[in-house]
């Protein structure tokens, strides 16, 4: 199941969704985004994802960030059942037990990659602005088979440097019907969304949040089956505040 949900789910193309096809150079490109919200669960879930009782004041949120974050790499950190990511200020909590962190052997098994690969990556070794698609973290339910998927795209290694977000996200849209770009805050920063209902997705509702950052796409894909609500899937995510 979430093999298929990383993989499937482009309308009536097979290809992996985080993997654009730039071999022609020119994608199409929008000029502009739908900012209209419509559907309700969604609206839902980004209220509670722009909600946080934090402020940048608030010396306990400070206080529970790793202080090694600072100084990450850029695929972010992982902490008990926390992973954080520096790059776009957010974090993942999960209790371990109904949503979990997968670990590089298990992030390798489901992405098609080896375990090194994704341990270099982790670790500094290998650069995610040097390759196409990677990894930072799986989170999983272990009831569901929902996923929250953060990857990265690096428009350079495909030589189109200046690929946006919204260029990405409006090229997986087209794919599809009635399926828009939209412009919204989540986690208190501005991110480009879209929402695929499950009908045309074949493997779930999936809602993908994009954000340019420091030359790269970071996406956030909530992969949603019955069972797990995308608020709830939201929920496990906080904005960090240093």
């Amino acid at each position: 199941m979430l093999i298929l949900s990383l993989a499937g789910g482009c309308g009536k193309e097979k290809e992996p969704y985080s993997s654009p096809n730039f071999s022609n150079n020119s994608p199409d490109i929008g000029t502009e985004t739908d900012a209209t919200v419509t559907d309700a669960s969604l609206n839902d879930a980004l209220m509670i994802a722009s909600y946080t009782d934090a402020t940048m004041s608030d010396a306990s949120a400070t206080d529970a960030v790793p202080a090694s974050l600072t100084d990450a790499l850029p695929m972010g950190v992982y902490q008990d059942n926390t992973y954080y990511n520096g790059l776009a200020e957010f974090k993942i909590e999960v209790d371990g037990e109904s949503w979990r962190l997968f670990d590089s052997v298990e992030v390798a098994s489901a992405t098609g990659a080896t375990a090194d690969y994704v341990s270099n990556l982790w670790y500094g070794y290998t650069s995610p602005f040097d390759e196409d698609t990677t990894y930072a973290a799986i989170a999983s339910n272990t009831q569901s088979g929902s996923t929250i998927i953060v990857s990265y795209i690096s428009p350079t290694s495909y030589n189109m440097p200046n690929y946006s977000s919204a260029d990405y996200l409006k090229r997986v849209a087209d794919r599809y019907e009635d399926v828009y770009v939209r412009n919204v805050t989540f986690l208190g920063q501005q991110y480009d969304v879209i929402d695929i209902p499950e009908e045309e997705s074949d493997v779930g509702r999936r809602v993908q949040f994009a954000i340019d950052r420091d030359g790269l796409i970071i996406l956030i894909t909530f992969t949603i089956f019955e069972g797990t609500t995308l608020e709830e899937a939201v929920g496990l995510l906080k904005p960090l505040y240093y």
